[in-house]
């Protein structure tokens, strides 16, 4: 009778969970074809029926569905409820299996989420509860998981990390299929982070996985598009048409895989476009677009804001934790309540019992068994109460603690206020007795001010005819300061006139030390036009004796003659072609040296105009080119001028003359500073648009520490007496800070200097721009 009953209740567990099963995989579908609802009802029925039979894996297949559908319809609060109560639950008991499941179940959803860190926590919690029961298989798909997260949330490092320990796991415990999710995962890191070698070598050992361990054509499929986007990140492009082929090939056989199969396409057509095949990147392109519009599309969770994110996952984890420590509670007090009225029940009934065993007089043997199976029973019943006690005990002391240090939190808060108020009222009586003293003080003060101000009335008097003989002298004394101040403004006038006429002296100085080699630049293209026209002349003379001879023999009669002076004058239409030729190159002489005068003139005009009252456009080179031809006597024969001019110069607000002489001052000091032979390099640099930037460098001595601190100060100089006047450098500040602009020196003994000088594109604009604001 008992193993009927036993066969027929088996039975009935049997249909159960085939009809379990049932709404399960219905509930799947009804969820892939988005039926949501429907999918949940049915979820929910298998849940029931499940808990109605005691069946720990379809209880636990019927919640990981429900949290699947409401992660789909986003309703964290209410996954991440479902979740965390079955851990809380299954942790009580030391279920780590069901635990470490849930919390694992709970970083998928913070992952998804956008809540990665909080993600990578849970992870490791699950992680360690695999570990305590020594469920490898467990531990492996957390692994799994967890470096996915890392990937999705651009943590290069830790998914490759990740992912290389999931690899040593799979490998030691031979498990084909994370073996592939380990390749699969650090293939994509190398090819987000750009590495071409580790990445092809990863792939080709990933396609020779699939091969041995039998993986799906989707993951040879998407193996091979990874290896072509290396490829062509490197730039091999037949390689990665080769790769692309291979994968078009397997997703035409496979038609599940239609979004791998499109990703091909879009490959394809880029890679013809970088081989120059305009025609088939236009035809996989198309190709791209058609599959692409047919495959369904699929609505995913993006998070705007990741720290947004993080702070919600761990709010709605605290709401979740906070509501399923009150039911627990709540269950705990209603089992306590039962527990009670049963142990009562059973004490009334011992009671019962013995009154009849007393009263009776009758066989108490199996009366008195039961009684000890009652009595046994209510031990444990009694053992296992007071373990609830103490459990419901340590949650009330946590609670009670909880309560106590805010109350101690708000005691001191009240305590703080009372001492504040204790303070104030402190202060205002101290104010209370000050006012009162003072007021006292005041009166004592004014009845003796009172005295002493009737005393000092007959003294003021006295005091006014001292004060107006003090006025007079006073405005006397004005009229003093202010012809003072009339003296202090000439000769501040006349310290202006004096600055300008040092200006003006160090160019007469430069000028005059640079007249010996202008006049030898000058005399060179002068001799040429002097000595030019001399020969010009007498070349002019002798064609017009030519001419006169050529003019008789016209006029002789006698045709001999003619021919005998034909003759004649041709040999000398011989010498006049000659003589044509000598004239055109004196005649090209003459241009070089008129050239040349113009040029050094033109120099010498930038250099010794005055300056202007206002701003004016002019390019840098021109004044640099002025600059280099001034001074070519210092550096002719000896020191090379390199030049770099970069493109994109803009013209400058400047005084011409001004940058000019600056200019001069550099070049002629970076050739004294040349022993022999060297270089000077002038480079021009665009910087934003807004500046350019002039750099004079040159080969020379350098300068010690002590001398570039010196070396903008007036009269200050390192040549020999007579060779230079110390005011070069100190007015090439002056100017600098006119046009409001930066200079640097950079100099090494033994190596060179470079003075750097950073001047306004559009000095007059922000001048303007200062002035209205």
């Amino acid at each position: 009778m008992f193993w009927g009953s036993v066969c027929l209740a088996q039975g009935i567990d049997d249909r159960e969970k085939e009809r379990i099963g049932a709404l399960l995989a219905n509930a799947k579908k009804n969820l892939n074809k988005k039926r949501l609802v429907v999918s949940l009802n049915q979820a929910e029925s298998a849940l029931n029926l499940a808990k109605n039979i005691a069946d720990a894996q379809k209880t636990w297949e019927a919640k990981n569905l429900i949290g699947e559908i409401y992660l789909t319809q986003n309703e964290f609060q209410k996954a991440i409820h479902l979740f965390l109560e079955m851990s809380m639950q299954a942790e009580k008991v030391n279920n780590y299996s069901v635990s470490a499941n849930g919390y694992l179940s709970l970083a998928n959803i913070y992952s998804h989420m956008g809540a990665f860190n909080k993600a990578a926590e849970t992870y490791e919690i699950a992680y360690d509860q695999f570990n305590q029961i020594d469920y490898e298989l467990g531990m492996i798909e957390v692994k799994s998981a967890a470096s996915l997260n890392y990937l999705i949330s651009n943590q290069s490092e830790k998914a490759l990390a990740s992912f290389q320990k999931l690899l040593e796991l799979a490998i030691r415990d031979s498990l084909a299929y994370f073996k592939l999710i380990a390749h699969d995962g650090l293939l994509e890191v190398h090819q987000k982070a750009g590495n071409y070698e580790e990445g092809i070598e990863v792939g080709e050992a990933y396609i020779a996985l699939i091969e041995t361990e039998g993986g799906s054509d989707q993951m040879a499929a998407n193996a091979h598009n990874q290896m072509a986007a290396l490829y062509l990140t490197a730039g091999e492009n037949e390689k990665a048409l080769t790769s692309l082929k291979s994968s078009e090939t397997i997703g035409t056989r496979n038609p599940t895989g239609n979004k791998i199969l499109s990703n091909t396409y879009r490959l394809l057509s880029k890679t013809h476009l970088a081989l120059g095949s305009q025609k088939e990147a236009d035809q996989y392109d198309s190709k791209f677009k058609t599959l692409k519009s047919r495959l369904p599309s699929q609505a995913k969770y993006h998070p705007d804001d990741l720290e947004e994110a993080e702070i919600v996952a761990r709010d709605l984890e605290r709401i979740s934790r906070a509501i399923v420590i009150e039911k627990d509670l709540s269950r705990q007090a209603e089992e306590k309540t039962k527990r009670n009225e049963i142990l009562s029940n059973e004490i009334a009934r011992l009671k019962f019992l013995e009154h009849e065993a007393l009263v009776g007089n009758r066989d108490l043997g199996h009366s008195a068994l039961e009684a000890e199976y009652i009595h046994q029973d209510l031990m444990v019943a009694q053992h296992q109460f007071e373990s609830t006690e103490r459990q419901a005990e340590i949650l009330r002391y946590k609670a009670s603690l909880v309560r106590r240090q805010l109350e101690l939190k708000i005691a001191q808060e009240e305590k703080l206020i009372l001492t504040q108020e204790a303070e104030i009222n402190a202060k205002r009586q101290q104010i209370y007795l000050i006012a009162g003293g003072a007021i006292i003080l005041i009166a004592i003060i004014l009845g003796v001010e009172y005295v002493r101000v009737r005393n000092l009335n007959k003294l003021l008097k006295k005091q006014q005819a001292t004060i107006h003989q003090r006025n007079v002298e006073l405005e006397i004394s004005n009229a003093t300061i202010m012809e003072k101040n009339a003296k202090l403004h000439k000769a501040h006038d006349e310290l202006k006139r004096t600055q300008a006429n040092l200006i003006q002296a160090e160019k007469m100085s430069a000028l005059g030390m640079l007249t010996a080699g202008i006049a030898h630049e000058v005399n060179n293209p002068i001799s040429f036009v002097s000595n030019g026209l001399q020969i010009l002349e007498e070349n002019i003379s002798e064609a017009f004796d030519n001419l006169s001879t050529f003019e008789q023999v016209l006029q002789l009669d006698d045709i001999d003659e003619i021919k005998s002076n034909y003759n004649i004058h041709k040999a000398e239409n011989a010498s006049v072609s000659m003589l044509k030729k000598d004239t055109a190159d004196l005649l090209e002489d003459v241009k070089f040296g008129a050239t040349r005068i113009t040029e050094i003139v033109d120099g010498l005009r930038i250099f010794s105009r005055k300056d202007e009252k206002k701003f004016k456009k002019a390019h840098l080179h021109e004044i640099i080119d002025s600059a280099l031809l001034i001074s070519k006597s210092k550096y002719k024969g000896r020191v090379q001028i390199i030049k770099e001019y970069g493109v994109d110069i803009p013209a400058i607000d400047c005084f011409p003359g001004q940058l000019n002489q600056i200019f001069i001052n550099l070049i002629g000091n970076a050739a004294d500073a040349i022993e022999g032979e060297g270089w000077i390099k002038v480079m021009l640099q665009n910087v934003s648009g807004k500046y350019v930037r002039a750099i004079v460098q040159d080969s020379g001595s350098g300068m010690t520490e002590d001398v570039k601190k010196k070396i903008f100060e007036p009269l200050y100089t390192t040549k020999e007496s007579g060779k230079g006047t110390g005011l070069g450098l100190s007015i090439t500040t002056d100017i600098i800070k006119t046009h409001r602009g930066h200079i640097e020196v950079r100099s090494k003994v033994g190596v060179g200097t470079a003075f750097i000088l950073t001047l306004h594109v559009d000095l007059m604009k922000g001048k303007e721009e200062a002035e209205n604001a």
